[in-house]
């Protein structure tokens, strides 16, 4: 029998790259506790996710249902800091955060009276990481970001402060604010379950934010959620070249199969996409950020092989969820207006 101690001791000790540490590295991940695949460009990593892509490549999803008759319209935007731009007409307008600059009163006022003056049936809102005034808890740890940010905002600011007003003073309009909650909205006969959070990965000193490592994703988006809307994007999800998207998100939304994800945070990732979470989206999606391990592509086969031999019409049918990185600005500084909203009939 080989020693697999061997792989342990030589050129390999104390080596997280060895052959034996990458294959105990994917062997032991699991949905509850992912750990990550320690370099991406590894051997082992390379031809998972190549048998992946394959296997995906040659999969046939499972049919959607039919379209509703009598459809909603949803427009989506996110980081407009300030701006106003024009938005399409529709039935439920969101917006996935950084209402503004810096966070100040002023500023986040002016972006929900705009809102407010939108002829949409429906408006929900989610924090950003920029608009620090609605994070009570980031204004108190870091009492100087907050000073800076009213500062660079004066005059402007000068009668808010004299008013001592905060964000209870605000005057949200129709507006629905979600922070780590839920609300069902009702169009017709129709009922859509919509969770907001405004949560995003450590980036900088900015509020609602986490560190990178830290799974505060599980079980956190109700099973019955239609929209998800969030600040940052899922793992691998329209969040750049960088893949700056959080793979904790990414399980969650895989787990809970929301119907549409509107998020924004990474400008350049503007745009939409779908994604179908049966056997093998799921498998893919886990390998890609890493929380499943290479022996679930043993379950990916026969999900093809099944997929492929299966008639249609004996198959379940499922939707596929929608990704929008809904970022209508461009660049970090200048904050022009680049990206059109978002528009998708659910």
């Amino acid at each position: 029998m080989f020693d697999w101690n061997l792989l342990r001791s030589g050129p390999f000790a104390n080596c997280t790259s060895s052959p034996l540490a990458q294959v105990e590295n994917l062997i032991v991940r699991s949905n509850k506790a992912p750990i990550f695949l320690p370099d991406k460009s590894g051997f082992l990593a390379i031809v998972s996710g190549f048998l992946s892509d394959k296997l995906q490549s040659l999969h046939h999803p499972p049919p959607q249902p039919p379209p509703p008759i009598k459809p909603i319209d949803v427009v989506c935007i996110s980081d407009t800091h300030g701006t106003q731009p024009i938005l399409p007409q529709g039935h439920l307008l969101l917006h996935a955060g950084d209402l503004t600059q810096r966070g100040t009163f002023s500023e986040i006022q002016a972006q929900l009276t705009w809102l407010s003056a939108q002829p949409h049936a429906h408006k929900v809102v989610i924090a950003g990481n920029h608009d620090l005034l609605l994070d009570a808890s980031f204004r108190t740890k870091h009492p100087g970001r907050w000073t800076e940010a009213k500062s660079s905002a004066q005059p402007i600011e000068e009668e808010v402060l004299k008013q001592h007003m905060t964000e209870g003073n605000l005057d949200w309009g129709g507006i629905i604010y979600l922070q780590d909650t839920s609300t069902t909205l009702t169009f017709g006969d129709r009922a859509v379950n919509i969770h907001g959070s405004p949560l995003t990965a450590q980036h900088g000193l900015c509020a609602f934010q986490y560190p990178k490592d830290q799974d505060v994703w599980s079980s956190k988006i109700p099973p019955s959620t239609n929209i998800l809307l969030t600040r940052g994007p899922p793992w691998g999800h329209l969040d750049s070249v960088k893949n700056s998207g959080c793979p904790f998100l990414a399980r969650e939304v895989a787990r809970s199969r929301p119907r549409l994800v509107v998020f924004g945070h990474i400008h350049v990732g503007n745009g939409s996409e779908e994604k179908v979470f049966d056997t093998v989206g799921r498998v893919h999606e886990g390998i890609a950020a890493g929380w499943v391990g290479w022996g679930s592509l043993a379950k990916m086969l026969v999900a093809v092989v099944g997929g492929r031999a299966i008639p249609q019409k004996w198959r379940r049918r499922l939707y596929p969820t929608t990704y929008a990185n809904a970022a209508v600005v461009e660049g970090w500084e200048d904050y022009k207006v680049k990206n059109p909203p978002i528009l998708v009939q659910i």
